[in-house]
């Protein structure tokens, strides 16, 4: 695709089809975000790119997390802070406000798909080392940025979510990750469900107004 039509693509798909994608494929983006920018090449980043069996069995261990009542627990849990300062706190009503579509008696779809990891075949899970700096965090984002262009640009759909390491000793069971990396992000790739409700194309977040976010010193 042209890089314009990639990126106006971008959007996240909330359920996934039953088909897999080539492994070959997947490979081939993986290797081809890698020369993403980081802090002095540091290169910070380790992808856990989980399918088939061992993927199932997650997401059943899940499951049964949130039937159990289980609060999540990320490894970036402080990041993940809801103390928000005012000015992300402004994005956050924004998205609110513009979610009529879901608790129009159809916020349980959003909530199944999220519960059962969005029907991911193939999901990317992605670390930092245990004693990795803050700037360790921007270049994961980077990198992931990186993977989900270069997925649309194959045709693939995609969804990053931090629902899906909510558990994070699960993903290192079944991704076989190391303690001494966190888990940071999840990234959902295949092809996406065009008959299911939750991929509604009308509902997209809002964005702030422009010069909420922009300014020019000359």
């Amino acid at each position: 695709m042209e890089f314009k039509d990639v990126y106006n693509h971008e959007r996240v798909t909330r359920k996934f089809s039953n088909r897999k994608v080539n492994e070959k494929l997947l490979a081939k983006i993986i290797k081809k975000a890698q020369l993403s920018p980081s802090l002095l090449n540091s290169q910070p980043w380790r992808i856990y790119m989980v399918t088939g069996d061992a993927l199932s069995n997650l997401k059943e261990e899940v499951m049964q997390k949130i039937k159990e009542g289980v609060d999540p627990h990320e490894d970036f849990a402080t990041i993940l802070s809801l103390n928000w300062d005012a000015y992300p706190s402004q994005s956050l009503a924004t998205v609110g406000a513009s979610q009529p579509y879901f608790y129009n008696n159809k916020i349980e779809l959003f909530t199944q798909s999220n519960d059962t990891m969005f029907n991911a075949q193939d999901v990317a899970f992605m670390t930092i080392p245990r004693t990795s700096p803050a700037w360790s965090v921007f270049d994961l984002g980077i990198f992931a940025q990186s993977i989900m262009l270069l997925a649309l640009d194959e045709g693939l759909a995609v969804m990053p979510a931090h629902s899906m390491v909510a558990y994070p000793e699960l993903v290192r069971k079944y991704a076989e990750i190391p303690e001494n990396e966190l888990v940071g992000m999840a990234i959902g790739l295949g092809y996406k469900d065009n008959a299911a409700e939750v991929n509604d194309p009308k509902y997209y977040p809002a964005r702030l107004p422009f010069e909420k976010i922009y300014k020019l010193v000359k």
